[in-house]
């Protein structure tokens, strides 16, 4: 039986699966005065270790100038980037991959998001669907750059983004509305029922803007509209204790959007369901607890794309993927305890299995789609891991960490048709790869004095491609990406060190520098411009560009990173932060790459607030953001403009339960590059926006 057929033959027998899963947030438990144990995978804020972590709480999403999740963190974790500058307000999903300190974004990102220990990015192509993550919902944040693969194996390459549903300890109700310019609305409703036993919530939004333009105003024409997004979440968790130290939690999501790309022709609709189950025992005569936790995914997306004639009055459809499914299994078993006052121990295992499929139209000839292509595959991971934390004095602490794991790829195919005919023009069956990969974590914290902490981490990760990148090529516009079925896995060997200092109660800086050696790395490489045949990738017209994902070779990205928040007076607090990173191409197969940036990567990035409370009902909050210059391509020629943004909001509470706020994203209406073309075309990100919040807790 091949590999990735052993989950269809495991699920029609009616074996339970242990599969990849991180458990919940939430049940971190003190077992001693000393040692805290959990069978989650992430440590909290404050026992983060050698390991830098940022928390982004409940009040600090509401009170964020930003209205969407993606960009709260933009503004607030320097470094944080999707593929392109684009709010996922108007982006296609196919560039809401993530990445943190600017580690070179990509469609599929590096970095794993995980919702209640459940991993979000896309089964088939890695990405981030952030309408489905609504701040009014979010209990907590928790960033990690770095980190490698640590506790979590593949696609944590660049860190893990760990965030944690809002759950109430009684039973209560929540409304927020907010009504904004460019015809944006959104409404969240979620209500809890806790009982001695039992405990049910209900989350649901609605949002919906109709955007804004995406071109640059002097190059827009007849065919240009507003890139605009449409969705809906439902969010339903059920927790019950089924005896003393023994809890199941049962979650489901249902979620779907639809989207306009920013032209008449060019759409996508994303729907999604979700299921998971976490099983937590815990035996507090031995300070210890395990977790077994399943999940089940469900996606589907279709889009179209275009091309467009130099004067943009006239749109040609150049693709149509009209069907392109995704399955996921996943779930782990955790154990986690004390061993003595020092030592606390993490043991488990965990597995995930994809399949992904696109069928899609291409080759638009006398006004009909001519050719059909079909491309398919499935992966398996599985992994084992174990990681040691030992506190060695009330001053020190290190923690030291190795896991296992195996990756199959199964079933690789590409096929193309004669649209009229159904005579097949290629038939490629990839063959079956899979490999092993061994990584580790150590680190170390030590406490000079009650001001003074010092850190120091080593740290290796892996990410094994996506099933889009090594089968599906796509086109938009007149560049064309081919795909690459040879893809080799990212392998990441990265440290750190950082100190964080308190010269007094109410100051705190932080500084940290960082080292990141990347091998394999995966981007889109110019083959060749048009006109001309290419092999891969056909014939390219003129004016057209042809890109293979390819392993570009070695990328060493060296960076720091500096934080300072200062509480002046209680009703005045400041925070600022500074990261450099510079992912440089060392080698490659293309020489003249060698000495190129990574694109899509800004060296540069600034951020600083101010919070200010004019009286006991009244907050104000600035927030300025710098990004500095980047390449939309992989030559360097194509320079996206650095830009500074400035957001405000201003919140008043009516009651403890009652409250409105005022939201301006991009005050100055500043022109933000997104991206450029051969042919000199500029897409635009966010512009000024208003919105006018308003919350109920009943």
């Amino acid at each position: 039986m091949k590999a990735g057929a052993a989950p269809r033959a495991w699920l029609s027998a009616g074996c339970a699966i242990v599969f990849y899963s991180l458990g919940s947030a939430r049940a971190q438990e003190t077992i001693s005065e000393s040692i805290t144990v959990s069978a989650d995978r992430l440590p909290s804020a404050t026992a983060s270790g050698p390991f830098a972590i940022q928390s982004l709480e409940a009040e600090m999403l509401r009170r964020s100038p930003q209205v969407r999740l993606d960009d709260i963190l933009r503004a607030q974790v320097p470094g944080f980037s999707l593929f392109r500058r684009s709010s996922s307000r108007v982006a296609n999903p196919t560039t809401q991959g993530v990445t943190l300190r600017n580690f070179g974004p990509s469609g599929a990102g590096r970095t794993l998001v995980l919702l209640d220990g459940i991993p979000l990015n896309d089964p088939f192509a890695g990405y981030v669907l952030w309408n489905q993550l609504p701040p009014a919902g979010i209990e907590n944040v928790l960033v990690t750059p770095g980190g490698g693969a640590g506790l979590f194996g593949n696609a944590a390459l660049a860190g893990t983004i760990y965030i944690t549903s809002r759950m109430e300890e009684q039973t209560s109700a929540y409304a927020q509305g907010l009504l904004g310019s460019a015809d944006t609305n959104s409404g969240t409703l979620s209500a809890s029922l806790v009982g001695r036993t039992a405990t049910l919530s209900v989350l649901a939004e609605h949002f919906s803007t109709g955007g804004y333009p995406v071109l640059q105003d002097d190059q827009r024409g007849p065919v240009d509209n507003n890139a605009s997004a449409d969705s809906d979440l439902l969010q339903v968790v059920s927790e019950f204790t089924l005896a003393e130290n023994t809890a199941l939690r049962l979650q489901a999501r249902g979620f779907r959007e639809d989207r306009g790309n920013g032209t008449i022709y060019t759409r996508n609709e994303t729907t999604g369901a979700d299921l998971n189950a976490a099983l937590t025992q815990k035996l507090p005569d031995m300070a210890a607890e395990f977790r077994l936790t399943v999940y089940g995914q469900r996606r589907k997306y279709r889009s179209t794309f275009s091309s467009i004639n130099d004067a943009r009055t006239v749109e040609t459809p150049a693709l149509n993927q009209f069907d392109v499914p995704a399955e996921a299994l996943g779930g782990s078993a955790v154990w986690s305890m004390a061993l003595g006052s020092q030592h606390s121990l993490t043991v488990g295992a965990d597995a995930r299995w994809i399949e992904g499929s696109t069928r899609e139209a291409f080759r638009f000839v006398a006004n009909e789609f001519t050719r059909l292509r079909e491309a398919a595959g499935q992966q398996l991971f599985l992994g084992a891991f174990a990681e040691d934390r030992w506190k060695i004095s009330e001053a020190t602490t290190i923690v030291g960490g190795l896991r296992l794991d195996r990756w199959q790829l199964a079933d690789g195919s590409r096929r193309e048709f004669d649209r009229a005919t159904r005579g097949a023009i290629l038939r490629t069956d990839f063959a079956d790869r899979d490999g092993y990969s061994v990584n580790g974590r150590l680190g170390t914290t030590v406490s000079i004095s009650r001001a003074l902490d010092l850190r120091a981490a080593f740290y290796s990760g892996f990410r094994v491609p996506t099933l889009n990148e090594l089968y599906r090529p796509f086109r938009v516009g007149n560049v064309v990406t081919e795909a690459n079925a040879e893809l080799e896995p990212e392998r990441l060997l990265g440290g750190e060190a950082g100190v964080s200092w308190r010269p007094a109660d109410k100051i705190r800086v932080t500084g940290a520098v960082f080292y990141n050696h990347l091998e394999d790395a995966i981007g889109n490489v110019t083959v060749g411009f048009g006109p001309g045949t290419f092999d891969p990738g056909g014939f390219i017209p003129a004016g057209g560009v042809l890109r293979q994902r390819q392993n570009i070779g070695l990328v060493t990205a060296p960076g720091v990173e500096f934080g300072g928040e200062w509480q002046v007076v209680p009703e005045l607090f400041l925070k600022a932060s500074y990261l450099f990173t510079k992912p440089v191409i060392d080698q490659a197969s293309e020489p003249g790459l060698v000495g190129n940036l990574l694109a899509q990567t800004p060296e540069h990035a600034v951020s600083a607030s101010i919070e200010w409370k004019p009286g006991a009902k009244w907050l104000v909050t600035t927030q300025a953001r710098y990004v500095g210059r980047q390449f939309e391509d992989d030559q360097n020629r194509l320079e996206l403009a650095p830009f500074v943004t400035l957001d405000a909001a201003v919140f008043y509470d009516f009651t403890d339960k009652i409250s409105a706020g005022l939201k301006v994203e991009n005050i100055f209406d500043t022109e933000i590059e997104t991206g450029k073309t051969q042919e000199g075309l500029v897409s635009t990100g966010t512009p000024r926006l208003v919105t006018l919040q308003l919350q109920c807790r009943l």
